[in-house]
C-alpha cells in the first residue's frame, strides 16, 4: 500500500502532464514558427528546418521530465532541505543538458538526412554551443520543476486540509500551526477565536493559539467537529454556551460577555446566529 503522500503526488503530476503538455505543445509552434521566419529573412534554402530541430529538442525535454519529477521526489525543495538539495539540483542540470544535447543532436543526424537531404553539423567540439544550450537547458529545468513541485504542494495542502477535517469530524479536535509546530485542541475547548491578519487567535481555558488559517477555514473546522460556536462578527466566533450577556449598542449590533469576563463584538450581520428571536 502506498503512502498518501506519494499517491498525492502521483495524481498532482497526472494534472501537470496535462497542463505541461499544452504548454510544450505552444512553445514548439511559437519557436518553430519564429525560427523559420529568421531562416527566411535570411534567405536560408532551407526555411523548414526548424519544424525538425526544435521538434528534436522538445520531444527529448518531454522524455526527460520523469528524471526531473524523480529528482524532485528524492531531493524535495522543503523548507528545511532546500539548500543541500538545490546543490543536487544544480548537478541535476548539467545532467540533464548533457543528455539532452547528445539524444537532440543524434535525432538531428538520424532525421535531417532523411528530410532535407544534407547533414546535420551541431558542433560538438565547440564549448561555446554546450554552453549556450546550457543556459536555455538550466532555465527549462528550473521551469519544470517548479510547475510539478508547486502543483506537488498544492496537493498536499489539499490532503493536509482532508486529514483536518476528518479529525475535526471524528475526534472533535482541531489541528491548528504556527512557526512550524502543529497544536491539537479540543474544539470544545475554544472560547473564542479572533482573525489576526494571516492568522487566528484561538482562545481556550489553557492558554491562546496563533495558528496560520483564516477565520472561515477555523468556522469550517468547527462546524466539522459539531460544537456550538458561532460566528457572531466577521473577525469573531464565539463558543455560545459560554456567552453570558449580550447589550444591543444600537443599529442591530451589541457587545457580547463571555463568562471568562471578555467581551466581543457582535454584528448584526450575524445577529440571528447568536441571539436568535424569541
Amino acid at each position: 500500500m502506498k503512502h498518501p503522500e506519494f499517491e498525492a503526488d502521483h495524481r498532482a503530476d497526472r494534472r501537470t502532464w496535462l497542463v505541461f503538455a499544452a504548454f510544450m505543445l505552444a512553445s514548439y509552434f511559437e519557436k518553430a514558427l519564429s525560427d523559420r521566419h529568421e531562416f527566411l529573412r535570411a534567405g536560408s534554402e532551407h526555411p523548414d528546418l526548424p519544424w525538425l530541430t526544435q521538434a528534436t529538442s522538445h520531444v527529448v525535454i518531454v522524455a526527460m521530465v520523469p528524471f526531473i519529477t524523480t529528482m524532485l521526489s528524492r531531493f524535495p525543495m522543503s523548507a528545511d532541505r532546500w539548500r543541500p538539495n538545490l546543490a543536487i539540483h544544480a548537478l541535476g542540470t548539467v545532467a540533464f543538458s548533457v543528455v539532452h544535447i547528445l539524444l537532440m543532436v543524434m535525432l538531428r543526424k538520424l532525421l535531417t538526412p532523411m528530410v532535407f537531404g544534407f547533414p546535420y553539423n551541431f558542433g560538438l567540439t565547440d564549448l561555446s554551443s554546450w554552453l549556450y544550450e546550457y543556459r536555455k537547458d538550466v532555465l527549462t529545468y528550473a521551469l519544470i520543476a517548479a510547475i510539478f513541485w508547486m502543483n506537488r504542494v498544492v496537493e498536499q495542502r489539499t490532503l493536509e486540509t482532508e486529514a483536518t477535517r476528518t479529525e475535526a469530524k471524528d475526534r472533535h479536535r482541531l489541528t491548528l500551526k504556527s512557526g512550524g509546530r502543529t497544536f491539537f485542541v479540543n474544539a470544545d475547548d475554544v472560547i473564542w477565536a479572533k482573525a489576526a491578519s494571516n492568522y487566528v487567535e484561538v482562545g481556550t481555558p489553557a492558554k491562546t493559539h496563533l495558528a496560520r488559517m483564516t477565520l472561515t477555514e477555523l468556522e469550517r473546522l468547527l462546524e466539522e467537529a459539531g460544537d456550538h460556536h458561532a460566528r457572531v462578527h466577521r473577525s469573531y466566533i464565539v463558543h455560545l454556551d459560554h456567552v453570558s450577556v449580550i447589550t444591543p449598542t444600537g443599529e442591530g449590533d451589541a457587545v457580547i460577555e463571555l463568562d471568562t469576563g471578555e467581551t466581543v463584538p457582535g454584528s448584526r450581520r450575524y445577529r440571528d446566529r447568536y441571539a436568535p428571536a424569541g
